[in-house]
């Protein structure tokens, strides 16, 4: 968005569409504080492992909550001929 006269309803225009969430990280990512907060938490992840009470301090400042790490997801490689898995609820193709 453009510097423009926050006063006038045509400076939103481009956010009407977003949805609740969106509309957040929309503010969020323009607010300095958030930012300069939000880079002090990354810094001290990348030296250390993040105390949770940090976290949860940030979090409940800005109203965020961080993913749980999970481990990468592996991915099944099969041929393009390989026969699909059975449909969902087909008793003839179960696995027994």
């Amino acid at each position: 968005m453009a510097r423009t006269d926050w006063r006038s309803a045509s400076a939103y225009e481009e956010l009407r569409p977003l949805d609740a969430p969106a509309f957040a990280y929309e503010f969020l990512r323009r607010n300095p504080e958030f930012l300069t907060d939000h880079a002090r938490l990354a810094r001290k992840s990348r030296n250390r492992t993040l105390d949770p009470a940090e976290a949860e301090a940030f979090a409940v400042r800005w109203g965020v909550r961080f993913q749980p790490q999970t481990p990468p997801r592996t991915t099944c490689h099969r041929s393009v001929d390989a026969p699909s898995a059975p449909e969902r609820g087909d008793p003839d193709q179960t696995p027994r």
